[in-house]
Formats: C-alpha cells, structure tokens, sequence
C-alpha cells in the first residue's frame, strides 16, 4: 500500500494501458514484433520526457504527475478529440483551432495548479496507481477473452493448383497502377480515348482483357484479385468500417496467388502498399493504417499530421518535415520504378513475381502531362481530383512511366510476361448516380511472350485474373467464377 502512495507506477502504467489497449482494439491485426518495437519506442520517449521534468522539477512525484498528465494527453489525443465530437454540447471543442489551445490552457493549468498542492502528491499518485492497475487488469481480461474466441478467418474454396503439370517459369511483372481508368471511362465521362496508349500496347504486343473490377475499394479488390476469389461475407457494403479494411489486409497478406508462384519455385519481390507473405511493403503508405500505425494513429502528432498537416506545407506557417511528409507517395513511385529499371534479372536462379503498386493516378496528384510538379496549392487542393481535366492530365504524366517501365522489360526480360492493370476505376465522378458503373471500368493488358491467350468472355472481372493467367501460362485447369461488382462506401464517423 505504501508503495502506491509513494512510487509513480502510474507512468509505465499508462504506457502499458495505452498498449493494451491498442491491443485489444484492433486484435488479430498487430504483430508481436511491431508490439515489442513499439512499446520500447513510447516507453523511452515517456521516460526521455520524465528525466527532461526532473532537470527543473527536483521532487519525483511532482515531476511523474506532471510527465503522466502531458503524455496522457499525447497519447490519447485522437481517442480525447473523438470523445469530444461525440458530445453534442462540447461542440464549441471540436474545431483544432480552438481545441489544442485548449489543451495547452489545461496542461499550463494542472502544472500551476499541482504545484502548489504538494498535500496532494501521494493521494493523487495512489489514485492514479490503482485506477491504472484496473484499466491494465479489464484489458487483460478482455485481451483474454477475444484470444479463446475463435479466429474467423476468410474461407477459400480449394483450388486444384498442380505444380507437376508446369513447363515454363518466365519471370513475371504485375505492374498495377492504382485508380487507373478503363478506355470506356476515358472516352465517355473525359473525352480521352487514350489511343496512344494503346497503340504503343500493341506495338509491344500486348493484349487487352475485357476485365473489370469487382470492387470499388482497393483493400478489397487486391484481396479479391490475389485470392482468386470473392470478398467472405459478413460486411455491409455501404458501410464499410476500419475493421474491414484491416481484415482485407490480412487476406492480402496472404495472398494464394503469390503462394501458388511461390511452389512453383518463383521469388516474390513486393514493391507494393502491402505486406504479402514474408515480404513487408516498401517504405510505408499514408493509405495503409497496419501494424505499428494502427497504435500510433491517434497520437498527438500523428493526428495533427493526418487531419491539418497541409496547413504547414505551404504558405506563411510553411515546415519543411510537413512538406517532406506530405510528397511520401511521390517518393515512393520514383522509388518503384527506380527499382524496377535496374533490377537485374537475367542471371537470377529463380524465376521471379515482381508486384509493383504504384499509387498514380490516384491522388494526390503531383504532376502535369508534361512532368512538372504542380503549385504545392493545387496538389493540396482536395477537388483538384474532382477536376477531370487536372486529373486527365495526371494520368497522360501516368502513362509516360508505363510506357518508359515496360520499353526497359521488354529490352531486358524480352521473355518475360508483363501485366499492366488498375485495381478499380476512377471513383471521382460528380453525379447523383453513387453505383456508377464506371467505377469498375479499369485497365488491364497482358504481354505473354508465347502469345498463348486462351479465349476470354466478352465481359469478365479481376476475381478470374489469375486464375486466366494460371490456365494460359502454367497449364492449369482452373474455373471461372461468375462475374458481378460490389460497390463499397466506408461509414460514416459519428461527429
């Protein structure tokens, strides 16, 4: 008892409850190395922070209350915030102008206020001690009680995958660029028939598959399509949650279409958003809340990031970090197709599957048709996407690098089968139509050096991919699903 009263528990309490808790929201999708990493990294800047208090605050309990109530409030800033937006007669808190000077008018209040009240130290670290004792103890439990819960995991029909009957193993490049559209969307909603494109396809003697999406949402597509097999219900499709998209990552992780590549002998290179099989995502992605993110989302400063950032990327309050941030996807394409362009392939004792996940044309749009970056305030400008033209003229900048990635393997893996697609179909149209069809409307072109193209439907949807590739290529026997989309819509927060 009297250790409670006089020893600060509650600061690595708080850490391990905010862990915990983490934990337990979003159980099933966290690594225990991401834990581990991420619970040492919180837990010394924590400490860090302590010893920084302690140089101008000599008593240990004063310095701990006042390091826990700060960090508290830093750790629990997006959870505090939401709270806030929850209840209707806080309403005047809910803007970020007037609730972070909030929270620094609370934080210089505690401080004046616990320094003056030294009577108060030990009942206050007792109370602290013992509630965060009960909140770490509930979590537990409730940790315990998802674990013994059983796992839902997607059910996949078996597919009759037989390695014996393969022949040939050229290497392999899926080269997805996402929201790409298909030439119907082009021509008929941007008045763009995007002839050139396909001219300089057939020229590499590509051929078109009339394949469209069957989902919307990229989570959900790639899922689809890398698992030859359609989303596993239960979900409700105009209200998708967070929950879903972080069950839609962990099917992608997973993905059977990379393990059937994998028996066959193939290496997996990911250049993708994504972390599939062993292979983790290159360099991050704002789009892709996993792992250590789904923790540190909600973070004061990750918060601040994510909701008003750009209001610090250009203009009187401009920061270089925020700027530097905010171009991470940019960074990330020229990273690809840099990889991409000096990957050496010809001696390799492997065949190999080179996934590339370019996040162009999707927005954030960087470029013009011509390659030069566009006003920082256009970039920031959220209805530069609704803008066809704007967005008309990324997609030109777009096709610029398809042509430039796909002249380099041909000239340097002339045997190798190359796959040029999008996820899903441009989603910015302006109309009251919400299940527009042309959301589904995306590109896909397929070079296979043995021009071994099996005979296709008119009409027929990324689920059968590749489980077409498979049959063409690798002399599978493989069925078709059936064809359908599914439109998506993600749920409204309650504010």
């Amino acid at each position: 008892m009297k250790q409670l009263k006089n020893i600060p528990w509650f600061l690595p309490l708080v850490v391990v409850f905010f862990i915990l808790h983490s934990i337990v929201e979003n159980f099933g999708f966290i690594y225990f190395s991401e834990l581990i990493k991420i619970s040492l990294l919180i837990g010394g800047c924590v400490a860090l922070f302590y010893l920084f208090i302690r140089i101008f605050i000599k008593d240990k309990l004063h310095a701990a209350l006042i390091c826990f109530f700060i960090s508290s409030w830093l750790l629990f800033f997006g959870a505090i915030l939401e709270w806030v937006k929850s209840v209707r007669f806080l309403y005047w808190l809910h803007s970020y102008t007037v609730f972070v000077p909030f929270m620094l008018f609370v934080f210089l209040l505690f401080i004046l206020f616990i320094r003056k009240k030294a009577t108060l130290w030990n009942k206050a670290c007792f109370y602290l001690n013992v509630l965060l004792l009960i909140y770490c103890v509930f979590d537990i439990c409730a940790l315990a009680l998802k674990s013994v819960q059983p796992d839902r995991q997607a059910i996949y029909k078996p597919i009759n995958f037989n390695t014996a009957t393969v022949k040939i193993k050229p290497n392999v490049y899926l080269l997805l660029f996402d929201e790409y559209p298909g030439y119907k969307s082009l021509k008929d909603s941007f008045a763009f028939s995007n002839d050139a494109l396909y001219q300089f396809f057939a020229e590499k003697e590509f051929k078109f598959l009339p394949v469209f999406s069957n989902y919307n949402m990229t989570f959900y597509s790639m899922a689809s399509m890398l698992n030859m097999q359609y989303i596993d219900k239960p979900f409700i499709p105009l209200q998708n949650t967070f929950e879903n998209d972080q069950q839609r990552l962990k099917e992608i992780k997973n993905a059977k279409a990379i393990q059937y590549f994998k028996a066959m002998g193939y290496r997996f290179t990911n250049y993708s958003i994504f972390d599939i099989l062993d292979e983790p995502s290159i360099k991050g992605n704002s789009f892709v809340i996993s792992q250590a993110t789904l923790i540190t989302n909600k973070i004061f400063f990750n918060k601040i990031l994510k909701d008003i950032g750009w209001n610090f990327i250009d203009g009187r309050y401009k920061l270089p970090y925020f700027k530097y941030i905010f171009m991470h996807e940019d960074r990330n394409n020229m990273f690809i197709e840099k990889s991409l362009n000096e990957k050496k392939l010809q001696n390799s004792s492997s065949p190999q599957f080179i996934y590339a996940h370019f996040n162009m044309p999707h927005p954030p749009i960087f470029y013009d048709s011509s390659g030069n970056y566009l006003p920082i305030k256009k970039m920031l400008d959220t209805q530069s996407y609704f803008k066809k033209q704007t967005f008309l003229s990324y997609l030109k900048y777009t096709n610029t690098k398809i042509e430039s990635l796909v002249k380099n393997i041909c000239k340097n893996d002339s045997a190798a089968i190359i796959i040029v697609m999008s996820d899903h179909g441009y989603r910015g149209y302006n109309n009251t139509n919400i299940i527009e069809p042309l959301h589904f409307d995306n590109i896909c072109a397929v070079r296979f050096p043995d021009k071994n193209y099996l005979p296709t439907k008119e009409k027929w949807s990324s689920v059968n991919f590749f489980r077409y590739l498979f049959n063409c290529e690798f002399n599978q026997q493989i069925p078709y699903l059936s064809d359908s989309s599914i439109f998506l819509k993600d749920k409204r927060p309650n504010n």
